[in-house]
Parts: structure tokens; sequence; C-alpha cells
């Protein structure tokens, strides 16, 4: 998307975080943006520090409510017409040993993190599709989700999937007018440590409250980028087309001694096997190409 001056963005965790910095970034690239979020008073915070008049619209939603979402997406494009990018940025963060975490956990930060994902993709991906314009997808991930470690395992699970989703969707949309980017966070100033204050009832037995009770007194990074920095890296990948953003350059070591791991397990390949490899690929590709259409 080279031009973005009025077009439309939708932005799921927008009224915060790093969902703001990109609404203010998309606001200074002279674009109309939906700030969607689950908490009302950050909307009206939101809605008072941007002080955009009707550049902006702001929705209630959770973005596990597929309905919801349906009604979020409708009221985009009677505000706004046809929505050009698309930023699945909400999400909760989830820390805590392992031996601590329960089901409630794994369904409430796989629902979030990843189903509201999925979600945002099901609901807008069609209506992108159908207008035809330049269009953009941007999913929120996380550094730790290919520099893993301990105390984060639903959390990380759930941002590692979404890299996955993200490339598969890229591959799947290659020459469409739809283009993909991942986003993968380091440390940011944010509110993420507010978790408690987030937690639906339904999903309260947890082994992890006592973890999220000391997160409400403080953020969990000291010294994060600011979330606008973020937003302008994404815009500028959106203009870029690229299908990565990675914030922090200091975790790069720490990623290629990730990654060696995985090459180093890989063996070298036969040319026999190289070759058996290549022809079941072309054919399982030619078998979907020819369902698909």
């Amino acid at each position: 998307m080279q031009d973005l001056r009025n077009s439309t963005a939708f932005v799921t965790g927008g009224a915060s975080g790093i969902g703001l910095g990109m609404v203010r970034a998309f606001l200074d690239s002279g674009m109309r943006v939906v700030v969607a979020d689950v908490r009302p008073d950050h909307l009206d915070a939101a809605a008072e520090a941007l002080d955009a008049g009707d550049k902006c619209l702001f929705v209630e939603l959770d973005v596990t409510d597929r309905a919801g979402m349906g009604r979020a997406a409708d009221a985009a494009e009677e505000a706004f017409g046809p929505v050009h990018i698309l930023c699945n940025n909400a999400g909760i963060g989830m820390l805590g040993d392992i031996r601590l975490v329960g089901y409630d956990d794994w369904d409430w930060c796989l629902g979030v993190n990843l189903g509201g994902v999925v979600n945002g993709i099901q609901t807008f991906l069609p209506r992108m599709l159908a207008h035809g314009r330049p269009a953009h997808i941007v999913n929120t991930s996380s550094i730790g989700a290919i520099c893993p470690g301990p105390n984060g395992v639903p959390y990380l699970t759930a941002k590692a999937a979404v890299i996955a989703l993200s490339d598969t969707l890229r591959a799947d949309l290659a020459g469409s007018n739809v283009g993909v980017t991942t986003l993968i966070p380091g440390p940011t100033a944010t509110r993420i440590h507010e978790v408690a204050a987030l937690r639906p009832e339904r999903f309260a037995r947890t082994g992890l409250k006592p973890i999220e009770d000391r997160l409400a007194a403080g953020p969990i990074f000291t010294g994060g980028i600011p979330p606008e920095t973020v937003g302008t890296m994404v815009r500028d990948a959106i203009v870029a087309e690229r299908p990565y953003v990675v914030t922090h350059g200091a975790f790069r070591p720490f990623v290629e001694a990730h990654f060696a791991q995985i090459l180093d397990a890989i063996p070298p390949a036969t040319e026999q096997e190289a070759a058996a490899l290549a022809a079941m690929m072309a054919g399982s590709l030619a078998d979907l190409a020819g369902t698909a259409s």
C-alpha cells in the first residue's frame, strides 16, 4: 500500500499501548481509524487524548465475540466505508510457571491472543477481497515466540501460532490485493501488566492470581520503547509491504541461537531424498490448486 491517505484502519486493542501507537501513526498519515477495545475506560481516555474528531470511531469489542466482531465491522463500514488495514493487535499478558496454569488460563489466553486474530481474519478478509482495493493485515506476535524462555507457556504458544498463521496466510494471499505483516515486538511501554483487570469471571479458576495481582502494581518492563515508535514501524512496513516488523535488534543473537538449534537438528539430504521431496511437494500443490479452482 503506497498511499495510506483517506484509507481506513481497524485496530483491535487500539485504545492503549502498541494499538494506540498504531492509531496515532495512521492518523498522522491522513487515515480514518476504528479504535476497538474491550475496556471502556481506555476508549474514553484514548478519545480524549487523540481528539481526532470524525477521523476516529471508538468501538467496545471483545475479540473473542465473533458476532460482536461482525457488528464492529459493519459499524466501521457504515462510518468510513471499506476497511483497508486490519491490525489484529488485542492481547493479554500471561506469566507464570506451567505448574500454576490451568484450563481456564489456556482457554482465555488462546481465545484472545490466537482466537482474536482468527476472528479478525475470518470477519474482515472476505470483505477486503470483495472490495478489491489494496489492503493489509497486521498480526501482533511477540519476540518471545522466536526467542522463547520460561514462565509464559500459554502466552508464547499463542504468539508462536500467530507467526505460523501469518506466514501461511501470506502464502495463500500471494498475488491478491491483501498483504500480511507480522509484528514481533520486544519490551514496549504498554499496559499489558493489567491482566487482572481483564480476566473474566468465567476464567477465574487459576493458580496465577497472586502473580497477576502483583503485576497490577506496575509495568512488567521498565525502559520499554514508546508505543508510538512501534506504530511508526508498522505503518512503514505496510507501505513497503514488508512481511515482518521486529522492534529490537538486541534480541538477534538469542534468536540466531534458537534457530541454530533447529538447523543443527536437520540432517543433510541425499540427492534421491531431495528429488523425491520436490516431486511430492509439486504433486501436492498441484492437487490443492485444482481443488481451490
